[in-house]
Protein backbone atom coordinates (compact mmCIF):
# COMPACT_ATOMS: atom_id res chain seq x y z
CA UNK A 1 0.00 0.00 0.00
CA UNK A 2 1.31 3.43 -0.91
CA UNK A 3 -0.44 4.98 2.08
CA UNK A 4 -2.20 3.86 5.21
CA UNK A 5 -5.37 4.91 6.94
CA UNK A 6 -3.57 6.29 9.96
CA UNK A 7 -6.73 7.52 11.72
CA UNK A 8 -8.06 3.96 11.46
CA UNK A 9 -4.79 2.64 12.86
CA UNK A 10 -5.02 5.10 15.74
CA UNK A 11 -8.60 4.02 16.50
CA UNK A 12 -7.54 0.37 16.42
CA UNK A 13 -4.62 0.84 18.79
CA UNK A 14 -5.38 3.69 21.17
CA UNK A 15 -3.03 4.96 23.86
CA UNK A 16 0.60 5.81 23.21
CA UNK A 17 0.72 3.81 19.99
CA UNK A 18 -2.11 5.87 18.49
CA UNK A 19 -0.27 9.10 19.22
CA UNK A 20 2.78 7.75 17.38
CA UNK A 21 0.98 6.21 14.41
CA UNK A 22 -0.78 9.42 13.39
CA UNK A 23 2.69 10.73 12.53
CA UNK A 24 3.13 10.09 8.76
CA UNK A 25 6.79 9.20 9.33
CA UNK A 26 6.11 6.51 11.93
CA UNK A 27 6.68 2.83 11.20
CA UNK A 28 5.80 -0.54 12.70
CA UNK A 29 8.00 -3.48 13.74
CA UNK A 30 5.91 -6.65 13.65
CA UNK A 31 6.14 -10.08 15.22
CA UNK A 32 3.49 -12.76 15.21
CA UNK A 33 2.65 -16.19 16.54
CA UNK A 34 -0.39 -18.35 17.13
CA UNK A 35 -1.64 -18.77 20.71
CA UNK A 36 -1.40 -22.06 22.54
CA UNK A 37 -2.03 -23.50 25.98
CA UNK A 38 -0.09 -21.35 28.44
CA UNK A 39 0.32 -18.70 25.74
CA UNK A 40 2.76 -20.73 23.65
CA UNK A 41 6.49 -21.52 23.68
CA UNK A 42 8.98 -19.03 25.10
CA UNK A 43 9.88 -17.83 21.61
CA UNK A 44 6.48 -16.09 21.45
CA UNK A 45 7.67 -13.82 24.25
CA UNK A 46 11.14 -13.60 22.67
CA UNK A 47 9.71 -12.37 19.35
CA UNK A 48 7.64 -9.74 21.09
CA UNK A 49 10.57 -8.53 23.19
CA UNK A 50 12.75 -8.38 20.08
CA UNK A 51 10.13 -6.24 18.30
CA UNK A 52 10.03 -3.93 21.33
CA UNK A 53 13.83 -3.69 21.38
CA UNK A 54 13.99 -2.95 17.66
CA UNK A 55 11.30 -0.29 17.88
CA UNK A 56 13.22 1.35 20.72
CA UNK A 57 16.36 1.41 18.57
CA UNK A 58 14.56 3.01 15.63
CA UNK A 59 12.90 5.60 17.86
CA UNK A 60 16.26 6.47 19.43
CA UNK A 61 17.62 7.25 15.95
CA UNK A 62 14.74 9.63 15.20
CA UNK A 63 12.43 7.15 13.44
CA UNK A 64 9.15 6.92 15.42
CA UNK A 65 8.35 3.22 15.72
CA UNK A 66 5.66 1.06 17.29
CA UNK A 67 6.22 -2.62 18.17
CA UNK A 68 3.26 -4.72 17.06
CA UNK A 69 2.42 -8.32 17.96
CA UNK A 70 -0.26 -9.80 15.79
CA UNK A 71 -1.68 -12.96 17.29
CA UNK A 72 -2.39 -15.63 14.67
CA UNK A 73 -5.54 -16.81 16.44
CA UNK A 74 -7.15 -17.49 13.05
CA UNK A 75 -5.12 -20.70 13.04
CA UNK A 76 -6.98 -23.90 13.83
CA UNK A 77 -4.12 -26.38 14.34
CA UNK A 78 -5.15 -27.87 17.67
CA UNK A 79 -2.22 -30.29 17.63
CA UNK A 80 0.20 -27.39 18.04
CA UNK A 81 -1.99 -25.38 20.41
CA UNK A 82 -3.39 -27.94 22.85
CA UNK A 83 -0.35 -28.39 25.08
CA UNK A 84 2.27 -26.63 27.17
CA UNK A 85 5.70 -28.16 27.76
CA UNK A 86 7.13 -27.65 31.25
CA UNK A 87 10.76 -28.48 32.04
CA UNK A 88 11.60 -30.30 35.26
CA UNK A 89 14.97 -29.94 36.99
CA UNK A 90 16.07 -33.36 35.82
CA UNK A 91 15.65 -32.23 32.21
CA UNK A 92 12.53 -34.28 31.58
CA UNK A 93 9.50 -32.65 29.94
CA UNK A 94 6.10 -32.51 31.59
CA UNK A 95 3.71 -32.08 28.68
CA UNK A 96 0.35 -30.69 29.83
CA UNK A 97 -2.26 -31.66 27.23
CA UNK A 98 -5.55 -29.77 27.29
CA UNK A 99 -8.94 -30.31 25.68
CA UNK A 100 -9.66 -27.18 23.63
CA UNK A 101 -13.03 -28.43 22.44
CA UNK A 102 -14.37 -30.13 19.29
CA UNK A 103 -14.78 -28.91 15.74
CA UNK A 104 -12.62 -26.93 13.33
CA UNK A 105 -13.19 -23.44 14.69
CA UNK A 106 -10.12 -21.18 14.88
CA UNK A 107 -8.27 -20.70 18.15
CA UNK A 108 -9.78 -17.25 18.67
CA UNK A 109 -13.12 -18.91 19.31
CA UNK A 110 -11.71 -21.28 21.94
CA UNK A 111 -11.70 -20.09 25.57
CA UNK A 112 -8.41 -19.70 27.40
CA UNK A 113 -10.08 -21.22 30.46
CA UNK A 114 -10.00 -24.55 28.58
CA UNK A 115 -6.29 -24.87 29.37
CA UNK A 116 -5.88 -22.63 32.43
CA UNK A 117 -6.41 -25.01 35.36
CA UNK A 118 -4.26 -27.81 33.92
CA UNK A 119 -1.32 -25.54 33.08
CA UNK A 120 -1.44 -23.85 36.51
CA UNK A 121 -1.50 -27.27 38.19
CA UNK A 122 1.40 -28.39 36.00
CA UNK A 123 3.50 -25.40 37.04
CA UNK A 124 2.75 -26.02 40.70
CA UNK A 125 3.95 -29.60 40.26
CA UNK A 126 6.97 -29.11 37.98
CA UNK A 127 8.26 -25.53 38.14
CA UNK A 128 11.46 -24.76 40.07
CA UNK A 129 10.24 -21.40 41.39
CA UNK A 130 7.15 -19.24 41.66
CA UNK A 131 8.33 -15.63 41.51
CA UNK A 132 5.65 -14.75 38.95
CA UNK A 133 2.89 -17.10 40.11
CA UNK A 134 0.77 -14.40 41.76
CA UNK A 135 1.19 -12.09 38.77
CA UNK A 136 -0.13 -14.78 36.44
CA UNK A 137 -2.91 -15.91 38.76
CA UNK A 138 -4.18 -12.33 38.83
CA UNK A 139 -4.59 -12.64 35.05
CA UNK A 140 -6.88 -15.64 35.05
CA UNK A 141 -8.90 -15.61 31.83
CA UNK A 142 -12.34 -14.07 31.98
CA UNK A 143 -15.34 -16.22 31.08
CA UNK A 144 -15.51 -16.42 27.31
CA UNK A 145 -12.11 -14.78 26.78
CA UNK A 146 -10.50 -16.46 23.77
CA UNK A 147 -7.00 -17.86 23.67
CA UNK A 148 -5.80 -15.07 21.41
CA UNK A 149 -7.42 -12.31 23.45
CA UNK A 150 -5.80 -13.60 26.66
CA UNK A 151 -2.35 -13.80 25.07
CA UNK A 152 -2.64 -10.25 23.73
CA UNK A 153 -3.73 -8.96 27.15
CA UNK A 154 -0.82 -10.62 28.94
CA UNK A 155 1.78 -9.43 26.43
CA UNK A 156 0.50 -5.86 26.76
CA UNK A 157 0.81 -6.11 30.55
CA UNK A 158 4.38 -7.44 30.26
CA UNK A 159 5.58 -4.30 28.44
CA UNK A 160 3.75 -1.47 30.23
CA UNK A 161 6.36 1.16 29.42
CA UNK A 162 6.33 0.60 25.66
CA UNK A 163 3.72 1.46 22.99
CA UNK A 164 3.28 -2.23 22.16
CA UNK A 165 0.16 -3.12 20.22
CA UNK A 166 -0.98 -6.70 20.86
CA UNK A 167 -3.69 -7.39 18.36
CA UNK A 168 -5.51 -10.48 17.15
CA UNK A 169 -5.07 -10.83 13.40
CA UNK A 170 -8.78 -10.70 12.58
CA UNK A 171 -8.93 -7.11 13.83
CA UNK A 172 -6.72 -6.12 10.88
CA UNK A 173 -9.17 -7.38 8.27
CA UNK A 174 -10.81 -3.99 7.55
CA UNK A 175 -7.33 -2.55 6.91
CA UNK A 176 -6.49 -4.97 4.10
CA UNK A 177 -9.94 -5.78 2.69
CA UNK A 178 -9.59 -3.25 -0.14
CA UNK A 179 -6.53 -5.14 -1.43
CA UNK A 180 -8.42 -8.40 -2.08
CA UNK A 181 -9.86 -7.66 -5.56
CA UNK A 182 -6.49 -6.49 -6.86
CA UNK A 183 -4.75 -9.44 -5.22
CA UNK A 184 -7.11 -11.96 -6.80
CA UNK A 185 -6.65 -10.37 -10.21
CA UNK A 186 -2.86 -10.33 -9.96
CA UNK A 187 -2.33 -13.64 -8.16
CA UNK A 188 1.06 -14.96 -9.44
CA UNK A 189 0.15 -18.63 -9.70
CA UNK A 190 2.80 -19.45 -12.33
CA UNK A 191 5.59 -17.63 -10.47
CA UNK A 192 4.64 -19.33 -7.19
CA UNK A 193 4.65 -22.78 -8.81
CA UNK A 194 8.01 -22.15 -10.48
CA UNK A 195 9.56 -20.89 -7.24
CA UNK A 196 8.22 -23.89 -5.34
CA UNK A 197 9.94 -26.15 -7.88
CA UNK A 198 13.21 -24.23 -7.52
CA UNK A 199 13.11 -24.38 -3.72
CA UNK A 200 12.27 -28.06 -3.78
CA UNK A 201 10.08 -27.81 -0.70
CA UNK A 202 6.31 -27.59 -0.55
CA UNK A 203 5.33 -25.33 2.36
CA UNK A 204 1.69 -24.73 1.41
CA UNK A 205 0.62 -27.11 -1.36
CA UNK A 206 -0.68 -25.86 -4.72
CA UNK A 207 -1.68 -22.18 -4.75
CA UNK A 208 -3.73 -21.63 -7.93
CA UNK A 209 -5.75 -18.94 -6.14
CA UNK A 210 -5.26 -16.80 -3.02
CA UNK A 211 -5.99 -19.09 -0.04
CA UNK A 212 -9.07 -17.66 1.68
CA UNK A 213 -11.37 -19.06 4.34
CA UNK A 214 -14.61 -18.15 6.04
CA UNK A 215 -13.96 -17.82 9.75
CA UNK A 216 -16.98 -18.49 11.98
CA UNK A 217 -17.51 -19.89 15.50
CA UNK A 218 -18.57 -23.21 13.99
CA UNK A 219 -15.61 -23.72 11.71
CA UNK A 220 -13.05 -22.41 9.26
CA UNK A 221 -14.14 -23.29 5.73
CA UNK A 222 -12.44 -22.76 2.33
CA UNK A 223 -13.76 -19.71 0.48
CA UNK A 224 -13.50 -19.55 -3.31
CA UNK A 225 -15.02 -16.10 -3.76
CA UNK A 226 -15.15 -13.52 -0.95
CA UNK A 227 -17.74 -11.40 -2.77
CA UNK A 228 -20.80 -10.97 -0.60
CA UNK A 229 -19.08 -12.36 2.51
CA UNK A 230 -18.72 -9.87 5.38
CA UNK A 231 -15.09 -8.78 5.61
CA UNK A 232 -15.14 -9.68 9.31
CA UNK A 233 -15.47 -13.34 8.25
CA UNK A 234 -12.83 -13.43 5.49
CA UNK A 235 -9.62 -15.05 6.74
CA UNK A 236 -6.44 -15.52 4.66
CA UNK A 237 -4.51 -18.77 4.70
CA UNK A 238 -0.95 -19.12 5.95
CA UNK A 239 0.54 -18.37 2.51
CA UNK A 240 -1.24 -15.01 2.39
CA UNK A 241 -1.84 -13.93 5.97
CA UNK A 242 1.57 -12.43 6.83
CA UNK A 243 1.73 -10.43 3.59
CA UNK A 244 -1.71 -8.88 4.01
CA UNK A 245 -1.04 -8.01 7.62
CA UNK A 246 2.35 -6.51 6.86
CA UNK A 247 0.94 -4.41 4.01
CA UNK A 248 -2.00 -3.26 6.14
CA UNK A 249 0.51 -1.55 8.43
CA UNK A 250 3.43 0.83 7.81
CA UNK A 251 5.64 -2.18 8.51
CA UNK A 252 9.37 -1.79 7.83
CA UNK A 253 10.71 -4.72 9.89
CA UNK A 254 9.36 -8.19 10.67
CA UNK A 255 10.82 -10.52 13.32
CA UNK A 256 10.84 -14.02 11.81
CA UNK A 257 11.92 -17.42 13.07
CA UNK A 258 13.68 -19.93 10.78
CA UNK A 259 10.44 -21.57 9.65
CA UNK A 260 8.81 -18.22 8.94
CA UNK A 261 11.78 -17.08 6.88
CA UNK A 262 11.57 -20.28 4.83
CA UNK A 263 7.91 -19.87 3.94
CA UNK A 264 8.31 -16.14 3.30
CA UNK A 265 10.93 -17.08 0.72
CA UNK A 266 8.31 -19.25 -0.98
CA UNK A 267 5.75 -16.42 -1.33
CA UNK A 268 7.95 -13.54 -2.47
CA UNK A 269 6.18 -13.39 -5.88
CA UNK A 270 3.05 -12.15 -4.10
CA UNK A 271 4.87 -9.00 -2.96
CA UNK A 272 6.05 -8.42 -6.53
CA UNK A 273 2.56 -8.97 -7.98
CA UNK A 274 1.17 -6.29 -5.68
CA UNK A 275 4.02 -3.92 -6.44
CA UNK A 276 4.87 -3.97 -2.74
CA UNK A 277 8.24 -3.84 -1.04
CA UNK A 278 8.59 -6.50 1.66
CA UNK A 279 9.74 -5.37 5.09
CA UNK A 280 13.23 -6.13 6.28
CA UNK A 281 13.23 -9.64 7.71
CA UNK A 282 15.01 -9.74 11.08
CA UNK A 283 15.95 -13.22 12.27
CA UNK A 284 14.54 -14.07 15.67
CA UNK A 285 17.26 -14.54 18.26
CA UNK A 286 17.27 -17.91 19.99
CA UNK A 287 17.16 -17.46 23.78
CA UNK A 288 18.17 -19.95 26.48
CA UNK A 289 17.30 -19.11 30.07
CA UNK A 290 20.02 -19.90 32.61
CA UNK A 291 18.60 -19.91 36.15
CA UNK A 292 20.96 -19.71 39.11
CA UNK A 293 20.69 -23.42 39.92
CA UNK A 294 21.78 -24.34 36.38
CA UNK A 295 24.66 -21.87 36.59
CA UNK A 296 25.85 -23.32 39.92
CA UNK A 297 25.55 -26.90 38.68
CA UNK A 298 27.46 -26.11 35.49
CA UNK A 299 30.28 -24.52 37.46
CA UNK A 300 30.58 -27.50 39.81
CA UNK A 301 30.38 -30.00 36.95
CA UNK A 302 32.79 -28.02 34.72
CA UNK A 303 30.21 -27.55 31.94
CA UNK A 304 30.12 -24.76 29.36
CA UNK A 305 26.50 -23.55 29.39
CA UNK A 306 26.76 -21.55 26.18
CA UNK A 307 28.33 -24.45 24.29
CA UNK A 308 25.63 -26.86 25.48
CA UNK A 309 22.85 -24.37 24.65
CA UNK A 310 24.27 -24.07 21.14
CA UNK A 311 24.03 -27.84 20.67
CA UNK A 312 27.54 -28.87 21.66
CA UNK A 313 28.16 -32.31 23.21
CA UNK A 314 28.87 -33.02 26.83
CA UNK A 315 32.62 -33.04 27.49
CA UNK A 316 34.15 -36.50 27.68
CA UNK A 317 35.19 -36.03 31.31
CA UNK A 318 32.39 -34.64 33.43
CA UNK A 319 33.28 -36.41 36.66
CA UNK A 320 33.90 -34.44 39.81
CA UNK A 321 37.53 -34.60 41.01
CA UNK A 322 38.14 -37.30 43.63
CA UNK A 323 41.77 -37.08 44.77
CA UNK A 324 41.24 -39.80 47.37
CA UNK A 325 41.16 -42.37 44.54
CA UNK A 326 44.47 -41.31 43.02
CA UNK A 327 46.45 -43.67 45.27
CA UNK A 328 44.19 -46.56 44.27
CA UNK A 329 44.89 -45.90 40.59
CA UNK A 330 48.61 -45.85 41.31
CA UNK A 331 48.42 -49.07 43.31
CA UNK A 332 46.63 -50.90 40.49
CA UNK A 333 49.27 -49.77 38.01
CA UNK A 334 52.05 -50.94 40.38
CA UNK A 335 50.73 -54.48 40.83
CA UNK A 336 53.44 -55.98 38.67
CA UNK A 337 54.51 -56.67 35.14
CA UNK A 338 51.69 -55.68 32.81
CA UNK A 339 53.12 -58.13 30.32
CA UNK A 340 51.91 -60.99 32.53
CA UNK A 341 48.45 -61.86 31.23
CA UNK A 342 47.16 -62.77 34.69
CA UNK A 343 48.31 -59.45 36.16
CA UNK A 344 46.97 -57.54 33.15
CA UNK A 345 43.58 -59.25 33.52
CA UNK A 346 43.52 -58.46 37.24
CA UNK A 347 44.38 -54.82 36.55
CA UNK A 348 41.53 -54.60 34.03
CA UNK A 349 39.03 -55.99 36.56
CA UNK A 350 40.31 -53.70 39.32
CA UNK A 351 40.18 -50.62 37.09
CA UNK A 352 36.60 -51.51 36.19
CA UNK A 353 35.68 -51.76 39.89
CA UNK A 354 37.54 -48.52 40.61
CA UNK A 355 35.53 -46.79 37.87
CA UNK A 356 32.29 -48.08 39.42
CA UNK A 357 33.43 -46.87 42.83
CA UNK A 358 34.35 -43.48 41.39
CA UNK A 359 30.93 -43.15 39.71
CA UNK A 360 29.16 -44.17 42.93
CA UNK A 361 31.10 -41.64 44.99
CA UNK A 362 30.41 -38.98 42.38
CA UNK A 363 26.66 -39.65 42.47
CA UNK A 364 26.67 -39.56 46.25
CA UNK A 365 28.61 -36.29 46.36
CA UNK A 366 26.44 -34.75 43.65
CA UNK A 367 23.21 -35.71 45.40
CA UNK A 368 24.54 -34.53 48.76
CA UNK A 369 25.29 -31.15 47.18
CA UNK A 370 21.89 -30.95 45.47
CA UNK A 371 23.42 -31.02 41.98
CA UNK A 372 21.73 -32.51 38.91
CA UNK A 373 23.50 -34.92 36.60
CA UNK A 374 25.45 -33.43 33.70
CA UNK A 375 22.98 -34.99 31.25
CA UNK A 376 20.11 -33.31 33.08
CA UNK A 377 21.78 -29.92 32.72
CA UNK A 378 22.21 -30.56 29.02
CA UNK A 379 18.59 -31.69 28.62
CA UNK A 380 17.30 -28.61 30.47
CA UNK A 381 19.34 -26.24 28.30
CA UNK A 382 18.55 -28.10 25.08
CA UNK A 383 15.27 -30.05 25.48
CA UNK A 384 14.68 -32.65 22.78
CA UNK A 385 18.08 -31.67 21.40
CA UNK A 386 16.76 -28.33 20.13
CA UNK A 387 16.69 -24.67 21.22
CA UNK A 388 15.13 -24.26 24.66
CA UNK A 389 12.74 -21.48 23.61
CA UNK A 390 11.02 -23.80 21.14
CA UNK A 391 9.95 -26.12 23.96
CA UNK A 392 9.81 -24.26 27.29
CA UNK A 393 6.38 -22.69 27.87
CA UNK A 394 6.39 -18.91 28.27
CA UNK A 395 3.90 -19.51 31.11
CA UNK A 396 6.53 -21.48 33.05
CA UNK A 397 9.19 -18.85 32.33
CA UNK A 398 6.98 -16.11 33.79
CA UNK A 399 5.78 -18.35 36.64
CA UNK A 400 9.35 -19.12 37.73
CA UNK A 401 11.11 -15.81 37.05
CA UNK A 402 8.36 -13.20 37.23
CA UNK A 403 7.08 -10.67 34.68
CA UNK A 404 10.42 -8.86 34.80
CA UNK A 405 11.80 -11.55 32.48
CA UNK A 406 10.14 -9.64 29.62
CA UNK A 407 12.15 -6.47 30.23
CA UNK A 408 15.31 -8.53 30.70
CA UNK A 409 14.71 -9.97 27.25
CA UNK A 410 14.36 -6.50 25.73
CA UNK A 411 17.70 -5.51 27.26
CA UNK A 412 19.41 -8.65 25.95
CA UNK A 413 17.90 -8.38 22.46
CA UNK A 414 19.01 -4.84 21.71
CA UNK A 415 21.38 -6.11 19.02
CA UNK A 416 20.94 -8.72 16.31
CA UNK A 417 22.48 -11.92 17.63
CA UNK A 418 21.88 -15.51 16.66
CA UNK A 419 21.74 -16.80 20.23
CA UNK A 420 21.55 -15.39 23.75
CA UNK A 421 22.04 -17.22 27.05
CA UNK A 422 20.27 -15.10 29.66
CA UNK A 423 20.83 -15.50 33.37
CA UNK A 424 17.62 -15.33 35.41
Amino acid sequence: MASWDRPALARLTGGRAAAILVDPSSVVVVAGQQPAAGGGPLYTLVKTAQAVAYARRLTATGQPAVPWFWCASEDHDLGEANHADLLRRDGSIHRVVCDLGPGRAALRWRPALAWWDKVVAGCRASASGNLGADWLLQRRPADGEGMGAWLCRVLTDLFPGDPLVSCEAHRLRPLWAEMLPDLRARWPRAALAELQTQIGQDHFGPLPEPPLFRDTPTGRLPLDDPAGVPVEEVSPGAALRPILQQLALPCTHAILGPGERAYHAAIMPVYAALGATPPRFVTRTSVTLEPAWIRRAAERLHLDVRALAAGGPLPVATTMPQPQLAELDQAISALGDGGDRRIAAAQTRLRHEAARLRASLERGERVANGLPAAGSVQAWLRPRGGPQDRTLSMFQAIWEHGPGVAQRLVEELGGEREMVVMGV
